[in-house]
């Protein structure tokens, strides 16, 4: 008796059953960290008060960061965990009508805010997106410098967000990282119980998906955040 048929038909159902099985799930570096983001009873005022305040660095820092970031016009900009939409209307600006911002958040109340916000002040250039705890969820290929403001802490699945970051942007293309100093010692109790690391392991963590520190910038008001910006090279 011929037995080939048979083994070749008990190998394609093991590839079948492989096909079928999803690719393991990346276990979450700090589970429950967007908690109060992804609650329905999120009170959007209550975050205004927290985000767009002086006492906030990179509200107070606002124009230096803008200065710094250099967008050109036309450009298409991705602003990964947008929030209550601080830098939506000045990266719209920045872009101008021929350009594109996307503003990106996890949570469908302040997505829902941003939506207001977007038609209240006619910012045609602007999309809102709904993001998925690990992917920030845009077109391949489609954006020239990701904002990630505050915010990389949050990624519960680093590896798999960054991935789906290096996607959406084109060849060249930049992220810029700003987020809190963690220094056992020197950091305030809060942001040392909130932070989950410091600014080498993040470093470490965007480099590790392929991307290359360009430079560190330096902003005058900055005593708690750092700003990094990296970029993803382009094909020789």
């Amino acid at each position: 008796m011929n037995r080939f048929p048979l083994v070749m038909l008990s190998s394609l159902v093991v590839l079948a059953a492989w096909a079928e099985t999803p690719p393991k799930k990346e276990t979450s570096v700090k589970p429950g960290i967007n908690k109060n983001f992804l609650s329905s009873d999120l009170i959007i005022e209550d975050w205004l008060g927290r985000f767009e305040v002086e006492s906030r660095e990179v509200y107070h820092c606002q124009d230096e960061v803008l200065k710094l970031l250099e967008i050109e016009p036309g450009s298409t900009v991705a602003d990964v965990g947008a929030g209550t939409g601080l830098y939506m209307e000045p990266f719209a600006k920045a872009v101008g009508e021929k350009g594109k911002v996307y503003a990106v958040d996890i949570s469908e109340a302040f997505i829902k805010h941003l939506n207001t916000r977007r038609e209240k002040k006619d910012l045609k250039q602007v999309e809102i997106v709904l993001c998925a705890e690990d992917s920030v969820k845009l077109p391949e290929a489609s954006t020239d410098l990701v904002f990630i403001c505050d915010t990389y802490h949050h990624f519960e699945f680093p590896k798999s967000t960054l991935a789906s970051i290096w996607k959406a942007l084109k060849p060249g293309g930049r992220i810029a990282l700003i987020d809190f100093e963690r220094i056992p010692g020197v950091s305030r109790e809060w942001l040392l119980g909130h932070v989950r690391a410091g600014k080498e392991v993040f470093r470490k963590e965007i480099e590790d998906a392929g991307f290359k520190l360009v430079k560190e910038l330096t902003v005058e008001g900055f005593k708690e955040n750092y700003f990094l910006i990296f970029e993803k090279p382009k094909v020789s």
